[in-house]
Formats: C-alpha cells, sequence, structure tokens
C-alpha cells in the first residue's frame, strides 16, 4: 500500500495534466458474475476480537540505518523489510526479519540501479522488483544484473499477480485508458496489457476526479483482485480479465462517502479513508482505515515546510488520526471483528500488518514500528 506522498503526487499530475485534457469514460456493462454484498454495521461474531500488537521497530538513530520522517515500507518474500527512507538520497534500506539494518540498495541518480524515491514491489534479496514512484520506473534485479525500464503511467497503489504481472492503480494519459483506475501490466513486453474498473468517471482538474479513481489494490487468494475506494467503503473484487466477480458495500455510519477533502487535518475534521486491504483467505478480508482521532480537535502546527505555508511535525499525526481495523467475511456479508487503536496507519505491509511513524526520543529521531493483526476466538 502506498503512502500520502503517493497520493499527493498523483493529485498533482491529474491537476496539471487536466488542464489540457478533459475525457468522458462510459460505464462498462457488469460481468455476468456480479453481485453486490451489502455489509452492515454490527459485527457478527460475539466471541471474536482483533489483537493489535508491535512486532519490531524499523529506523536506527544514526548511520546507514536512518530513516526519514515519511517512508513506504514492505516486506520481501523472504522475510526482510525494505524502507524507502524518502532521505533524498536514492537508497532502499534492507532490514531484518528483527529490524537490524543490514544494507542498502542503489543511490540517486537516473541511470540503471539508480532512484528517486525506490519501493520494493517483491521478490528476495537476490531477484527484486523496485517502483521508483517519482521518476517512474521500474527495476529489476536478477543474479546481480540489473535492468531499468520507463512506465507509461504514474503508479499509486500495486500488487504482484501469481503469474508475475502486475496490477497498478495508476493514471495513464492513453485515451482508450483514461478513467479506467486499474491497469494491468507486463513486465516482460514492457506494456499495458489490460485496462479496467471504470465507473464513469469523468477525468478533469479536480480532486473528484482524483479521489474517484485512486484505488487500494491486493491480491485475492483465488488471484483475482481487490480493488478499494479510498473515499467511501467500496471494494470491488475483479478478475484479470478486467471483469467484476462482487462488490462489496460497507454500511457504517462512521464513515460517510465523500469527494473532496475537507481541508488541512489540523484545522478541519478528516474524514474517513481506506488506507488498504489484504485478503487472509477463506473468504476473510482485513480492511485498514485512517479516521479522525476519537479526541479530535484542532491542534496548532509547529513547523513551516515553505515560506508561508504551515505544516506539523510527524509525532502530531497521532493527534489527529486513529486506525480502524476490520476483518469482513466477504461470503456471508458481516463484519467478524473490528478494533479501533490510537496511532496513525502510514501504510500496510504484509499480510497481516501496518505501520505507523514513532520517534525514538524527545530528540525527534524518526523510526517506524510495524503492527501485527491477528484475529482471536473465531472458527467456522
Amino acid at each position: 500500500m502506498l503512502g500520502p506522498f503517493a497520493e499527493q503526487r498523483t493529485r498533482h499530475y491529474v491537476l496539471a495534466v487536466g488542464q489540457c485534457l478533459l475525457f468522458a469514460a462510459l460505464c462498462a456493462p457488469l460481468g455476468a458474475q456480479d453481485s453486490v454484498v451489502s455489509v452492515p454495521d454490527a459485527p457478527a461474531c460475539a466471541t471474536c476480537s482483533l489483537d493489535v500488537s508491535a512486532i519490531v521497530e524499523l529506523g536506527d538513530r544514526e548511520g546507514p540505518g536512518t530513516v526519514g520522517e515519511q517512508a513506504y515500507i514492505r516486506r520481501s518474500d523472504d522475510g526482510d523489510y525494505y524502507v524507502s527512507a524518502n532521505l533524498g538520497d536514492g537508497r532502499l534500506l534492507r532490514f531484518s526479519p528483527g529490524g537490524i539494518f543490514r544494507d542498502a540498495i542503489g543511490r540517486r541518480g537516473d541511470g540503471p540501479g539508480e532512484y528517486i524515491l525506490p519501493v520494493l514491489m517483491g521478490g528476495t534479496a537476490d531477484s527484486l522488483t523496485i517502483l521508483d514512484i517519482r521518476s517512474f520506473r521500474l527495476t529489476t534485479i536478477r543474479d546481480n544484473a540489473t535492468a531499468t525500464t520507463s512506465l507509461p503511467f504514474i503508479a499509486g497503489d500495486f500488487a504482484m499477480l501469481p503469474d508475475g504481472r502486475h496490477v497498478y492503480s495508476a493514471v495513464v494519459f492513453e485515451p482508450d485508458r483514461i478513467g479506467h483506475p486499474l491497469h494491468l501490466y507486463d513486465e516482460a513486453s514492457g506494456e499495458i496489457t489490460r485496462s479496467f474498473g471504470d465507473e464513469g468517471v469523468r477525468v478533469d482538474r479536480s480532486s473528484r476526479s482524483s479521489s474517484a479513481l485512486r484505488r487500494r489494490v491486493a491480491v485475492a487468494e483465488d488471484a483475482n483482485i481487490w480493488a478499494a475506494r479510498s473515499n467511501r467503503y467500496r471494494i470491488d473484487k475483479w478478475s484479470a480479465d478486467g471483469d467484476r466477480i462482487v462488490r462489496i458495500e460497507r454500511d457504517a455510519a462512521w464513515f460517510r462517502p465523500w469527494e473532496e477533502w475537507p481541508g488541512v487535518e489540523y484545522e478541519v475534521r478528516p474524514f474517513a479513508a481506506i488506507v488498504g486491504v489484504r485478503d487472509w483467505g477463506n473468504n476473510l478480508l482485513m480492511v485498514v482505515v485512517r479516521v479522525a482521532d476519537a479526541e479530535w480537535k484542532p491542534i496548532r502546527p509547529t513547523r513551516a515546510l515553505l515560506p508561508g505555508h504551515e505544516s506539523t511535525m510527524p509525532g502530531q499525526q497521532h493527534e489527529l488520526y486513529d486506525t480502524v481495523i476490520e476483518v469482513l467475511d466477504t461470503r456471508l456479508g458481516t463484519v467478524v471483528a473490528r478494533t479501533q487503536v490510537d496511532v496513525r496507519v502510514a501504510g500496510l505491509v504484509g499480510r497481516h500488518g501496518f505501520y505507523s511513524y514513532a520517534e525514538h526520543s524527545e530528540l525527534g529521531e524518526p523510526k517506524f514500528i510495524v503492527w501485527s493483526v491477528e484475529l482471536v476466538g473465531y472458527s467456522r
């Protein structure tokens, strides 16, 4: 799952390109298998609960393992954590499952093996796929051989399918693909093979267009694709052929659909937004939502990033946001269990976890905490 920087960058390009592009996409017919599952608010399992616990800290106080105040964290197939530290040096930091810094990959630049902001897509230590979300390039490292190619889109969230293809939530400017939020990409040919997910979204200069197109994606146990709207509790399952199989509609008073963000979070109570989804198998789907803190109130920003622009310290984000985690039974259309924790989710990592920002001390050296989510008391 990518964090707020990717959202802001996607929005930025939609605004910029939208001044000269205006397209209306036609709503594609639904597949014959398509159905809608409406999920009521109350949890259905009286004995079920979610246990959220911290499992590892990433980021050293000093040295090559230090991280920045924003980061993207992914876990490789062999269990290591890869942290995009956003320090401006183009490195991708690798930590052991226990949080020990191992090494760094890459450096800043635009050549092979060089990056602006690299994010791990998947693989193992000797066979990695890395997405540079700032320069829109894809790099593969196979047996010490590095290959880099430019992508024909601006990537948001992404996932890798079992057959090796990639699925992206992306902004694409080809006329026949505009308005589709989801795109299958074939690494071997370097081409988009299919675009789908259109719901008649009009692509223009507004932030409404960006919000409507953005998806959080994950691979389903059956190799299909989950795609969640950020701005409403609506999650679709799509086949790789572009057919919608099922739609999950959640009826929750605490999550009202929205089109445009209400304003800066330290002044205006923020809306709920889906940060990511993960398929747990056995028809269980974990949904992670960022919501306003239970005791939210306007706070005074403490830092100016740009002249005339106020902002907040990363640690203050916990005063603004909480995290809601739910596990849905997508076959029965029920909430199995739900919990709310007093931390701001920064993104999802692995199949059962998420991560949040923290500090080593009052001096504010950044680190990130990885949290695990476990379903307790469930049986079928």
